[in-house]
């Protein structure tokens, strides 16, 4: 008589298998969380970013004042070239991303400001450290426009 091979798993390797991979679960979520967090603050920056690179080249195109308006987390780019102001685009930051202060930056014909400026970002009840980074636009008055990825205004 032949004896057949046993195949799959018993039910005790199966439980220890699921044991394991729980408790491999429960030591990866809070840097789970610190990631979706670094995520969503960077996602937001980068809509920030590419929004003063659109009001500056607006404000090139238009031959006028193009504003970059931000308060909580909506953002706004308003044509002013021709007396009246226009809203071009408005714009919601997701994931409870909110601008620290509310700002305003005015690109002239010539794409710059006059004066630097920046705006940063944080999350309500988060608190920003070398975990957590949250990200700052910073603008000089000369037209150049960065991300930084902290609040230090060195990028």
């Amino acid at each position: 008589m032949r004896h057949l091979r046993q195949r799959g798993l018993t039910l005790i390797e199966l439980m220890v298998a699921l044991a394991i991979g729980v408790l491999l679960l429960f030591a990866a979520a809070p840097q789970f969380g610190d990631m979706v967090a670094n995520s969503r603050l960077r996602e937001a920056g980068n809509v920030l970013y590419t929004q003063a690179l659109f009001a500056q080249s607006e404000a090139l195109k238009r031959n006028g004042t193009v504003r970059l308006s931000i308060d909580g987390g909506t953002i706004e780019v308003i044509d002013r070239s021709s007396g009246a102001e226009t809203t071009l685009r408005t714009i919601e930051l997701g994931g409870g991303v909110t601008a620290s202060a509310a700002a305003t930056l005015d690109f002239g014909s010539s794409g710059m400001l006059g004066a630097d400026a920046s705006v940063n970002l944080s999350m309500p009840g988060q608190t920003c450290s070398s975990d957590l980074r949250c990200p700052g636009l910073r603008v000089e008055g000369g037209g150049a426009i960065r991300l930084c990825g902290d609040r230090t205004g060195t990028c």
